[in-house]
């Protein structure tokens, strides 16, 4: 059976989308089989961040309105180790994510697949109610300012019956001067535990597009680290990253 992934933000411009498809790379790369389902109908990305946009023939609404069989909305995303699949958003920003066609259409992919991360849209509406009832685990990712935090614990609030875990991503240790003193006190407003803090680096963006070096990275470093606990490793925060 997948262990299925919630990538979520109560607020736009935390850097999820970013996370879920390097954390697909990542966890693909300890040879795990994983499929990434975009859920932003209307505001697809990911193909384009994979690399991927000219093999995208069919979407998420092909597949459950019956227009054509799963494997045929699956792209693959080359690797070198492992599989990397997507299920690209609706280009259609009306469409609604129904829950009896998705229970079906996971049913029969579980089986393949060790993980399956569904990307949601920005705050919270009908796709991010009907993916979190399949998930295990949901990681809210926030940034270390007030809003982003709030909307965060927000987002914990409606998910009681996921184990959730904080994503600080784009962290700068100088934001700790303002408003969030310690890491703790976000850890605080949030109300839930700490899986990883994922250091800023303006160079992310070119990723995919420039050929950025991965092995550079602090960024994709932690990413790694990331996926690493989450198929139950224990792997302490890097201390040194943080400050």
């Amino acid at each position: 059976m997948s262990k299925t992934l919630l990538v979520t933000s109560g607020k736009g411009g935390t850097g999820k989308t970013t996370i879920s498809q390097l954390l697909g790379k990542a966890i693909a790369s300890f040879s795990k089989n994983v499929l990434i389902i975009e859920l932003d109908s209307g505001l697809r990305g990911l193909d384009l961040m994979l690399s991927v946009s000219d093999k995208v023939v069919y979407d998420l609404s092909d597949v459950l309105h019956g227009s054509c069989k799963p494997i045929k909305a699956i792209t693959v995303v080359p690797t070198q180790t492992g599989n990397l699949h997507l299920i690209a958003a609706p280009t259609d920003r009306k469409f609604k994510l129904s829950r009896r066609p998705l229970e079906q259409l996971l049913e029969g992919l579980s089986e393949c697949y060790d993980f399956i991360i569904f990307d949601t849209a920005a705050g919270l509406g009908t796709a991010f109610d009907v993916a979190s009832t399949f998930c295990d685990t949901a990681l809210i990712v926030a940034t270390c300012d007030m809003v982003s935090l709030r909307d965060a614990c927000v987002t914990v609030k409606v998910l009681p019956h996921i184990n959730c875990r904080l994503v600080l991503n784009k962290f700068k240790s100088t934001q700790l001067k303002g408003t969030i003193e310690y890491i703790d006190t976000a850890i605080d407003i949030v109300k839930a535990q700490l899986i990883s803090v994922i250091p800023y680096d303006e160079n992310i963006i070119l990723w995919g597009s420039n050929g950025y070096n991965q092995q550079k990275s602090s960024v994709l470093v932690e990413i790694d680290d990331l996926a690493r606990r989450l198929m139950g490793e224990d792997i302490p925060l890097n201390q040194k990253r943080i400050k």
